[in-house]
């Protein structure tokens, strides 16, 4: 049963992501490993089950093309996604979209409850079971990491100075929302 619907779901994605640099795209499960279908939409080599929005900033830049169908990822893989992402609880994934906002840091308190609802419209696409991953230094330790200062570290996928995210894996469809600092 879909939580949100399209409309909800688009705008919620622009106010929180539009003015940042960012990758946010969902494609479906067609593999036994997640892996393989977050890979896909890395590759640009799926579109979204339903026809919404994709936010791909880099579709159609040129370091695309001198940089392969997955740029800014670094050719990425089944295996180094499974070394570099950690578990997170849901809750974290709707913290790290707002972080994302918010160049990394702290989310202002007066922007907080605004942001954090968007949030939850953006993960209520993919119903109530869905786990998710991140590259978040935070979270080695365990799946619930302490956000409260953003983000203070990561491993990388990207060439950039610095990038995070994490991925939405649901019975029927991967999500990537990815953060990038190119400077």
């Amino acid at each position: 049963m879909d939580h949100v619907n399209q409309a909800a779901w688009e705008a919620a994605a622009l106010r929180l992501l539009d003015d940042v640099y960012a990758f946010a795209a969902t494609g479906p499960r067609a593999h036994s490993d997640w892996r393989d279908d977050v890979l896909a939409v890395m590759n640009r080599e799926v579109s979204d089950p339903r026809g919404w929005a994709t936010l791909d900033w880099d579709r159609d830049k040129e370091e695309r093309a001198a940089n392969g169908p997955s740029f800014p990822f670094v050719s990425p893989s089944r295996e180094a996604l499974a070394e570099k992402l950690f578990l997170i609880v849901p809750d974290a994934a709707v913290q790290l979209l707002v972080t994302m906002t918010y160049e990394w840091g702290p989310v202002p308190s007066a922007e907080a409850p605004d942001s954090f609802a968007d949030a939850r419209t953006v993960l209520g696409r993919y119903g109530e079971h869905f786990s998710c991953y991140s590259n978040i230094t935070q979270a080695r330790n365990g799946p619930s990491p302490d956000l409260s200062s953003g983000v203070t570290g990561w491993v990388p996928l990207t060439p950039y100075d610095g990038d995070f995210g994490f991925v939405v894996v649901s019975p029927d469809e991967v999500g990537v929302f990815w953060s990038f600092n190119p400077i």
